[in-house]
């Protein structure tokens, strides 16, 4: 068992994904990359009001993590990122209008093939009743406006979009009833889930 050359955790708002990431990549020393939401100006309204400039929102964030995964990784470690390029494709779609969606694709299909992919894609899943308690716990003011509505939404939207990836090894592990940040038991047991080995297609998994 090890880690993959580039794993990508991903989730929902408040499902731990960076933190995951964090430890993981600190006990395997691997390079890291994570998403620099704060950086985006759009995001703080956004979030308040999903009505709020959507389109800048979205591509502000497409060009920000082109930048970042386009950039050559260092071979000699595995990497771990807490986002994949596709989750523009996601957010697009829920967020955007269809005229405004048909730009951003426009835009989306220029990048894709100028990143570099994952060998294992894992998405946290989490309840949106524990991704609130998460999000209230951690106290970022820019999120305390996000609805369980919008975090339905968006989970909806990524499992939609994950079951169809047949051809790259995706895991959907359901971490709703276990504390990975607090308990090293479970942070072990969903370690060992990571870096195990993987046949290619969508694989379901509870803790």
């Amino acid at each position: 068992m090890g880690l993959k050359n580039f794993t990508v955790i991903e989730g929902n708002i408040g499902s731990g994904k960076t933190t995951l990431c964090k430890k993981i990549s600190k006990e395997y020393g691997s390079n890291l990359i994570l998403e620099e939401f704060e950086e985006n100006p759009f995001l703080k309204e956004f979030l308040k009001d999903q009505k709020i400039n959507p389109l800048g929102v979205e591509l502000q964030f497409l060009i920000d993590r082109f930048h970042q995964l386009k950039k050559p990784f260092n071979n000699s470690n595995s990497t771990v990122a807490d986002y994949f390029i596709e989750k523009s494709l996601i957010f697009s779609k829920n967020n955007l209008s269809q005229i405004e969606k048909d730009l951003f694709d426009s835009y989306y299909s220029e990048l894709f093939d100028k990143i570099t992919k994952p060998d294992l894609l894992v998405y946290l899943s989490v309840n949106s009743s524990r991704l609130l308690e998460n999000i209230a716990k951690r106290g970022r003011e820019i999120e305390q406006d996000v609805t369980k509505e919008y975090l339905e939404s968006i989970h909806n939207s990524y499992l939609n979009y994950l079951t169809n990836k047949t051809e790259e090894k995706v895991l959907i592990i359901d971490v709703s009833e276990i504390d990975f940040v607090q308990n090293d038991t479970h942070y072990g047991e969903i370690k060992n889930i990571i870096t195990s080995e993987h046949k290619k297609g969508v694989s379901h998994i509870k803790i």
